[in-house]
């Protein structure tokens, strides 16, 4: 069966002009990858023409009793979105907000002992921050309606000493390594407040998930990837997938699937996800290691294309339910039946 080990992980991603590539348990005070050599087919541009292509994200994925949220934070460099989709599970009825962010020094921080990621538009107040060496790790937004969605708020804060609490980093060829792809994964129980409309607030516990990820961006990428948490028989079960032109040329060795139960980790390697009939339709997840067999059921689409000087992006974001196996490092078979979660699909052409 596929094992991939987690080991301790270094004081700095690149060092000496070189990635530190692997899977670890922890994660850098200072979560950067600029530094590396040559990264565009060994051609020495300036330091600064490589940075630019250098594009971070910033996810917080949650479930609480009644609502499912992602808050994404995009940095482009000469600007930045910020965007919240909220879904009511059991309608999966969706609300989106979204708001862009005019250029400053850095949106998405590089400091992973104390640091904020804020949208401070009135409006559109959105803020996701980690401090006390990123145990405490929360959200917070208010959001303003309009004649097509209501007023939003929430409040979401991790629980001490959370039982499903992991901390992980994964730093990969992308695709070969000349560049990189870091990302820095944070799984924990909240307690949490979401309230719509001014109806009755979802004030509950629930799972979250902080994915920050750094990326020398090809001109042309393409990204599938998957989210999905909550309790399957009692315990508490987060996994994500990915599958992309920036992958590894080895992704079965270096990629940041992860299956996460009660706070333990499991390597996944690498898979593919097909729709046959369309992205609104049955998705297949699976790999070739019979650790993956999943089936994706959309219940509501978002899409949405960005057209900004030089760059087009256009992605969507599908909220559904998943359904079938998998299998951790020990062999224990996770059975999933109607667990929600989220599958995003993007096109970025710089």
């Amino acid at each position: 069966m596929y094992f991939r080990e987690f080991t301790n992980p270094p004081e700095t991603i690149i060092r000496n002009g070189k990635a530190n590539f692997g899977t670890y348990n922890g994660v850098c005070k200072k979560f950067s990858i600029t530094g590396m050599k040559t990264p565009y087919a060994g051609i020495p541009l300036p330091t600064f023409l490589s940075r630019l292509r250098i594009k971070s994200r910033l996810n917080y994925i949650f479930s609480l009793d009644k609502i499912f949220g992602r808050v994404d934070f995009f940095d482009f460099k000469v600007f930045g979105l910020a965007e919240v989709i909220l879904w009511e599970k059991e309608t999966s009825k969706k609300y989106v907000y979204h708001t862009f962010m005019l250029s400053r020094k850095r949106f998405v921080p590089q400091n992973t002992i104390q640091a904020s990621c804020t949208s401070h538009k009135k409006a559109r107040f959105i803020k996701i921050s980690w401090q006390n060496n990123h145990k405490d790790i929360s959200l917070k937004f208010k959001l303003k309606g309009d004649d097509v969605r209501p007023s939003a708020s929430g409040l979401i804060h991790g629980i001490s000493d959370s039982p499903s609490k992991a901390d992980l980093m994964f730093v990969n060829p992308s695709p070969v390594s000349s560049r990189c792809s870091a990302t820095w994964m944070n799984t924990m129980n909240v307690r949490g407040k979401v309230l719509l409309n001014l109806t009755e607030a979802d004030n509950s516990t629930g799972l979250a998930a902080f994915v920050l990820n750094r990326t020398y961006f090809k001109l042309r990428s393409h990204t599938k990837m998957l989210y999905s948490l909550g309790k399957v028989k009692g315990k508490d079960v987060f996994f994500t997938m990915q599958y992309s032109n920036l992958d590894a040329a080895n992704a079965d060795l270096y990629n940041n699937n992860v299956l996460i139960v009660d706070g333990k980790p499991t390597a996944l390697p690498s898979v593919i996800m097909t729709h046959p009939f369309g992205i609104d339709k049955n998705w297949i997840i699976q790999d070739t290691e019979s650790m993956v067999d999943l089936t994706f059921v959309p219940s509501s689409v978002t899409k949405r294309t960005l057209n900004i000087i030089a760059m087009r992006t256009s992605y969507s974001t599908i909220y559904g339910t998943f359904e079938g196996t998998l299998l951790t490092s020990e062999g224990e078979k996770i059975t999933l039946r109607s667990l929600p979660g989220i599958l995003y699909t993007a096109q970025l052409r710089i």
